[in-house]
């Protein structure tokens, strides 16, 4: 009988720890079941919710569709005018540059006007200075001329030593030796007077070792005369001498002419050709 009573008891526990556990399942259930319901009741709220919104997003849609030509229209319209505008001022731009450049050229002109009138303006003051220092010139050099039928005077006072001769040689007797002579040597007194033979201007004075003290004087026309063997002279270069001044005196001759004597050295040229001086003394 004790037996008996024991099992009977650990049947009826079990029983018990049964049926919680199965109370406990369904109220889990349940718990899930609710969740669910809740999720899917917000899942419809907020499809309900995008289904009203979107006819108004589709409405605002159209209008930005229905709008958009005529944003593009107006902003084509104003991009159309500032170009306009833009072409215009430039436009309005190369005018004012041209008439600027016109302008300048205008004064260019002007100014080249006033040079052009300067220059002439110049040029004959140049020219008038120029007439001006010519006939200066003209009267502090006066113009010598001498023809091939004027005459010379005789320069000094003595007899002819030496005898001009290019056609041959002739025997010198210091040299001690026969040479062609492009002069006259014209033997006279120490200190004698030497004067112009014919109206001359003094081209140079040198000091020269076979002649001396030489003065050479331009006649004009290419003839020159040149005067050797002087002494105490009394013009300088660049004087107007006139026929029969004094031009210096008859110094000691050279070592050249010391068989000579002393003497006049006297040549004539014409264009720098030798010739012979006693053609044209009277």
């Amino acid at each position: 009988m004790e037996k008996k009573d024991s099992k009977f008891k650990w049947n009826k526990k079990n029983n018990g720890t049964i049926f919680g556990l199965c109370l406990v399942g369904v109220a889990a259930f349940s718990v899930l079941f609710a969740t669910g319901q809740v999720k899917q009741a917000q899942k419809e709220k907020e499809q309900l919710v995008n289904e009203q919104a979107a006819p108004e997003n589709s409405a605002a849609e159209n209008e930005d569709i229905s709008f958009a030509p005529q944003v593009d229209e107006a902003m084509e319209n104003a991009l159309d005018q500032t170009t306009v505008t833009l072409d215009a001022a430039q436009s309005l731009e190369e005018m004012s540059e041209n008439m600027e450049v016109s302008a300048s050229g205008d004064i260019l002109a002007e100014e080249e006007g006033e040079t052009d009138l300067a220059g002439e303006e110049e040029m004959q003051a140049v020219s008038a200075s120029g007439e001006g220092v010519t006939a200066q010139t003209a009267q502090i050099m006066p113009t010598v001329t001498f023809e091939e039928s004027d005459s010379l005077r005789w320069p000094v006072a003595g007899s002819v030593v030496l005898d001009y001769s290019m056609d041959g040689c002739i025997y010198f007797p210091t040299l001690q030796q026969y040479k062609y002579n492009p002069a006259l040597v014209i033997g006279s007194d120490e200190g004698a007077k030497v004067v112009a033979s014919a109206k001359g201007i003094v081209e140079s004075i040198q000091i020269d070792e076979e002649t001396g003290t030489t003065v050479t004087m331009n006649l004009g026309n290419g003839y020159k005369l040149k005067y050797g063997q002087l002494q105490e002279l009394t013009v300088a270069e660049g004087d107007v001498v006139n026929e029969g001044e004094l031009i210096g005196y008859v110094s000691q001759p050279t070592k050249y002419y010391c068989k000579e004597g002393s003497n006049l050295y006297f040549a004539m040229t014409k264009d720098e050709v030798p010739v012979d001086p006693i053609l044209y003394l009277e």
